[in-house]
């Protein structure tokens, strides 16, 4: 069912529809939210009638047209986030039944999907707009009827904070006022949306919550009967606060209602409050409320009660009426409350307001700044009074640039001197404070400069010149689209249909089980890792005793926990140790020291932070490849690979070019964080776990335990998404909660906490390439010399620096070569394999060199990487449809100065590798009715292997897919299932072809008694078969002995258009264009969305996705939704044009197909290159593009 996944109101995972009666109209008013699942108290759902997915349909009652049409547009790849996302549209259809494509793209703020790259969810979705297939209204509901329960006015205890805690539900401002002056001593958590949980987690403990959610005095917009100022409750939600300042307003408010569209996210929305965000800003300062800057812009006025013990509510006297910025910042709010806002409401012909907001992706980002702007603007005379300049994100709270607005004052903006003085003033004004998970300090005043310049070039409207009137208008992004193109082959179906992933309508209804939603046995545990705080020092003590006095706390296990025979190692040999819990040395921020066990999950997450650890001998934590090498910090390096004699070569060419390139780190981000849940059996121990890899989980457990391995089985059904994150990393979690069964025997289970997960997984490696290169005039490539190093963290075990020789070359010629490889040792987590390891640095590398020799020769990137693709083998093609125009519109806009656009056209070859894997199938046919289930040793984590499975088997025994199921992947069935690197390129190719010889072994069977009897269809055959004795199972298992051969190239080629605003750095991709050679493709629909997805997660690793730490600790300082950022569904291309590339059956492949899940992936540099090239055209009007300069 409904999903958990953040705990944060930041990813839509858990999004549900609320129905409830609104307390002003006393009406039923419905809305998507996700705050329900992950944030709202329970006492708080009182008189609320909850919808979640299985409620509108499933099964066995029929599923929903949204479910189906989710599932027929391939938007369900590992399905976790499916649930959240039919809920949203099912919450905006049951509010407004016919939106448009835009209502519809701005609806999915709130929901991440790391899979699919939107599109596909996007274009099943927009088939609900009111110009193309909208639903009945009727149909919209058919599955839930229920009315809203009656609200009970509760007044109870709950537990809260692990206490018990009293919650009161007045309904009157009067009760609200008796309560708080009732509890004056106390602390008063008032609760709204509650939606600031998700981002201050520590706030508490409080003595008591007073729910306001049911005040209708708390609930209402009004305009005053003076008509010039807009009366704001405090308890008024955002979203309702859109609609009155669009509604009831002309413009200038109309640039507010688009500010309000930027904070947070729908679901979000839907249930915060406008007191509440303000609250926000007066209890952390540093909290960067887009609000409350746009409010204080305006001159918005706070309306505060004061509270006595007495009957009746404040007389007049007793409201106080101030300035928003002396009311929120500095006063205390004892024995007072916040009741509303007075907005003034401006003069449209004479009030000119501009607020702005910049932030790390387009939308559900906290910003780096944000700015508004607003003054009295005489038009005739272009002069401004009475100016306010107000920012966020420069350092505590709002800040007005109050000596700029007083230089401002009636002075004419037409004349230079004015904008010059202005800016001079405000540099001086503008102190960034420093600030180690945002921004720097120096681009924060950048913006703080850039976005007043928009706003004066806006002041001036058509008096500013025409090339420069960019910077004043905002970006419109347009409603996204995107085109595939495909052959397919009838005469083989199903092999090559493009066919709806089989579980994609379970995933959607939320009936597709994952791991944490198999029930739980009576006495079940719940397990928390606690982490180290501190990096690169010595623990002096762990001290328990707090943590295991909270209510429903079993107990807390170290590393003196695990029994004699036992092993404190989740890593089997012959790989380097690594500790399951910390024996004394901390090696990084974030290192396991120990395990809480507990009745709940919550109780456990909660316990896990109370354990206190007091830490020794602490000495500077090592967080990048530079301070490692400073301090030589290295693991024993790689051998290195030499072509040809690089150095001859680099010595005798005519150019020699030299240059660093840096990429960073990237997390996995899978919806569905590490999980596991391990039960005692008489003869050993049961192991659920969404891992990648059972054969290595399994030895894992074994060896923590001190068993045999046959005393462990370990079954997966599914992975709501991995990327690599759950192959090796995966142990880490079993191993503990292995030991903690075995230890108390009772089952146990974790669904690790995701902040947990981020602070103590692994990530894709970091790589720094110092290099020499050699070519001649043309640009041609003569040596290649590099040193690649690359940041492992604390250990070396998923090393994939070797590969990357595999892929340096990438589609180009060169006869010299020459690597060094040096793997550096930080206080980081291990870093781990994620999507594309050691080929996207490799690529990403090899491009970086190409666009640095064109820079060095004065040629087009284009015509160097032309002059040294392959001349022989080469199957990249031509670019698909479009390009050309795309060229066209590129060169047309140029002329801006402020806004410009670059174009970038990456190739790629990429070698298939098995990877030494081993793969089992099992495939049995039952006599009864000759239908067929199949196991194998491949793990379904959404690239749709078991799609691809049941095809070939339906394919090579001529029988309907219908006829097919896939069992769970177990250990005992497809047993020893490995590979030295578990992804999406060896495991579903290689697991398909040991089905394939399955099925081929029980053809071969088969033909005897076809030639027998003749039957007349499949169920008489495999009766006959069964009579005659025939084995109706068979079992194979794939092996290649050799590590890295390459078995064949897969080609492709990527064309991207970005647009980049010059003065804030904030880019857009308005095309995409890819050609990917997927050789026969077994199913296109499936591989299409393959390609998507990689390529959208490229696309965060390139734009948006940072991680930070803090250089005291090394603690991550970007582990929570409101920090890390990937990418979001406005953040993909605008045009997405994705071609399989046609008549390319692979004679070297499994059935003439090739890899699809992590090539693509490699072509998403094209995005940063395109950015780089319109920071080019930038650079070179203001005649400072003479150097090359890198972006990574």
């Amino acid at each position: 069912g409904t999903k958990v996944m953040c705990r944060e109101g930041g990813c839509g995972c858990c999004t549900v529809v609320v129905t409830k009666a609104d307390p002003v109209t006393n009406k039923p008013m419905t809305m998507p939210v996700n705050s329900v699942s992950c944030l709202w108290p329970l006492c708080n759902a009182d008189g609320v009638s909850i919808t979640t997915t299985e409620g509108i349909g499933n099964k066995d009652d029929g599923f929903h047209a949204i479910q189906e049409r989710l599932a027929d547009h391939n938007g369900s790849q590992c399905g976790y986030c499916s649930p959240g996302m039919v809920m949203n549209m099912y919450g905006l259809l049951k509010t407004n039944a016919f939106p448009s494509k835009q209502e519809i793209e701005n609806h999915f703020d709130g929901n991440i999907c790391r899979c699919t790259g939107y599109r596909p969810i996007l274009d099943a979705m927009k088939t609900f707009a009111k110009d193309a297939d909208p639903l009945d209204i009727e149909d919209v509901s058919r599955q839930c009827c229920i009315s809203c329960p009656r609200k009970s006015g509760l007044n109870t205890v709950m537990a809260m904070d692990n206490e018990p805690t009293p919650w009161y539900s007045p309904t009157t401002l009067k009760d609200l006022y008796t309560l708080a002056a009732m509890n004056k001593d106390k602390r008063i958590r008032f609760v709204g949306g509650n939606t600031g949980l998700g981002i201050y987690k520590d706030d508490g403990p409080y003595d008591i919550y007073i729910c306001i959610d049911q005040i209708p005095e708390l609930k209402m917009c009004k305009v005053q009967a003076s008509s010039d100022v807009y009366y704001l409750e405090y308890n008024v939600r955002f979203n309702k606060t859109n609609v009155a300042f669009v509604v009831e307003n002309p413009s200038p408010r109309i640039t507010l209602f688009f500010v309000f569209q930027q904070v947070a996210n729908v679901p979000v929305r839907n249930v915060a409050t406008v007191g509440g965000n303000l609250m926000l800003t007066h209890d952390h300062p540093y909290f960067l409320s887009d609000l409350m800057t746009i409010f204080e812009t305006i001159g918005a006025r706070v309306v505060i009660g004061k509270y006595r013990l007495r009957i009746s509510p404040p007389h007049k006297k007793a409201i106080i009426i101030m300035p928003l910025d002396s009311s929120i910042c500095p006063i205390c709010f004892d024995l007072q409350i916040l009741v509303g806002l007075m907005i003034p409401l401006p003069t449209p012909s004479t009030t000119f307001v501009r607020t702005y907001k910049v932030m790390p992706r387009a939308q559900n980002a906290h910003a780096y700044v944000n700015a508004g702007f607003a003054t009295t603007l005489d038009k005739a005379s272009l002069t401004g009074s009475s100016f306010r300049l107000v920012y966020g994100g420069v350092g505590p709270y709002a800040i007005h640039a109050t000596k700029t607005e007083t230089y401002l004052e009636g002075k004419p903006l037409t004349q230079l001197d004015t904008l010059k003085g202005a800016l001079a003033i405000l540099s001086s004004e503008l102190s960034p404070d420093p600030s180690p998970a945002s921004s720097s300090p120096a681009y924060r005043k950048s913006l703080g400069l850039s976005l007043f310049y928009k706003f004066y070039l806006a002041m001036l409207g058509d008096k500013a010149s025409a090339r420069l009137r960019s910077a004043a208008v905002p970006y419109t992004r347009a409603i996204s689209s995107g085109t595939q193109n495909y052959d397919s082959h009838p005469e083989l179906y199903p092999l090559t249909k493009p066919m709806t992933k089989l579980s994609a309508k379970l995933q959607a209804s939320g009936e597709a089980q994952y791991t944490n939603d198999i029930p739980a046995q009576n006495g079940e545990l719940y397990a928390a890792f606690v982490l180290a705080s501190q990096g690169n020092c010595k623990i002096a003590s762990i001290d328990a005793t707090i943590a295991k006095a909270l209510p429903g706390v079993v107990e807390f296990m170290s590393a003196s926990s695990i029994p004699q025979q036992g092993v404190n190692n989740f890593m089997p040999t012959p790989n380097d140790p690594e500790e399951i819990f910390c024996s004394g040395e901390v090696l990084f921020a974030g290192q396991a020291i120990g395990l809480i066990l507990a009745d709940s999950q919550r109780h456990a997450d909660k316990a896990a932070e109370a354990v206190k650890v007091v830490y020794k001998d602490i000495a500077t934590p090592i967080l990048s490849i530079k301070a490692a090498i400073a301090a030589k910090s290295f693991f024993p390096a790689i051998a290195p690979m030499t072509v040809g004699d690089a150095e001859g070569a680099i010595k005798a060419a005519s150019h020699v070019i030299s240059g660093e390139i840096a990429m960073d780190t990237q997390h996995h981000f899978h919806m569905e964080t590490q999980v596991c849940r391990c039960v005692p059996e008489e003869d050993g121990i049961t192991v659920h776990s969404a891992t990648q890899w059972i054969d290595l989980l399994q030895s894992a457990v074994a060896q923590a335990l001190g068993f045999s391995v046959n005393k462990v089985h370990v079954d997966v059904k599914r992975c709501g998404g991995a990327y690599g994150g759950k192959a090796s990393r995966s142990l880490h979690p079993a191993t503990a909660v292995a030991l903690a069964a075995h230890v108390f025997k009772r089952p146990v289970r974790m669904m690790m906490n995701f902040n947990t997960n981020m602070k103590m997984v692994g990530k894709r490696t970091p790589y720094l390439v110092k290099y020499k290169v050699g070519t001649d005039d043309s640009g041609t490539l003569k040596g290649i010399d590099m040193t690649m190093y690359a940041d492992y963290g604390c250990s070396v075990n998923d090393s994939d620096m070797g590969s990357t020789y595999n892929f340096c070359d990438n589609a180009y010629y060169c006869a010299n070569w020459k690597i060094n490889a040096i793997p550096c040792r930080t206080n980081t987590a291990s870093n781990t394999w994620c999507r594309a390891p050691g080929s996207i640095q490799a690529v990403f590398i090899m491009e970086s060199i190409m666009e640095h020799v064109a820079k060095s020769l004065g040629k087009t990137p284009e015509d160097v990487r032309q002059v040294n693709l392959y001349q022989k083998n080469q199957v990249l093609g031509s670019m698909p449809n479009g390009s050309k125009d795309i060229l066209t519109n590129y060169s047309t806009r140029q002329a801006n100065r402020w806004r410009k656009r670059g174009l970038s056209l990456v190739p790629l070859r990429w070698s298939a590798m098995w990877g030494n894997g081993r793969y089992g199938a099992l495939v049995s046919v039952f006599n009864n009715d000759g239908t067929v289930q199949i196991t194998h040793g491949g793990i379904e984590v959404g690239q749709g292997i078991n799609t691809k499975v049941v095809q070939v088997a339906a394919h090579t025994l001529g029988i309907p897919v219908d006829y097919i199921s896939i069992q769970a992947t177990t250990s005992f069935t497809t047993p020893n299932s490995k590979s030295r690197t578990p992804d999406k390129v060896s495991t579903p190719a290689t697991a398909i072809y040991a089905v394939l010889q399955c099925c081929e072994a029980l053809n071969n069977r088969l033909t005897p008694i076809r030639q027998k009897y003749k039957p007349k269809n499949w169920q008489e055959l495999i009766s006959k078969s069964y009579s005659d004795g025939v084995d109706l199972s068979a079992k194979s298992m794939f092996f290649d002995p050799e590590m890295y051969p390459i078995q064949y190239s897969s080609y492709g080629a990527t064309c991207t258009e970005a647009e980049l605003d010059v003065l804030t750095g904030e880019s857009q991709i308005l095309r995409t264009d890819i050609l990917y050679d997927c050789g026969q493709s077994m199913n296109p629909e499936l591989d299409v969305g393959q390609v998507e997805g990689a390529f959208i997660m490229g696309l965060g690793l390139w734009l948006m996705e940072k991680v930070k730490y803090n250089p005291q600790t090394g603690q991550e300082l970007t582990s929570s939704t409101w920090e890390y950022k990937p990418p979001s569904s406005k953040d993909i291309p605008i045009d997405l044009r994705v071609t399989l590339l046609k008549k390319a059956t692979n004679p070297l492949g499994i059935l003439g197909s090739k890899v699809v899940g992590e090539p693509p992936m490699c072509m998403a540099a094209s995005c940063l290159f395109a950015v780089k090239h319109a920071i080019q055209s930038a650079r070179e009007e203001i005649g400072k593009d003479s150097e090359y300069f890198p972006l990574g």
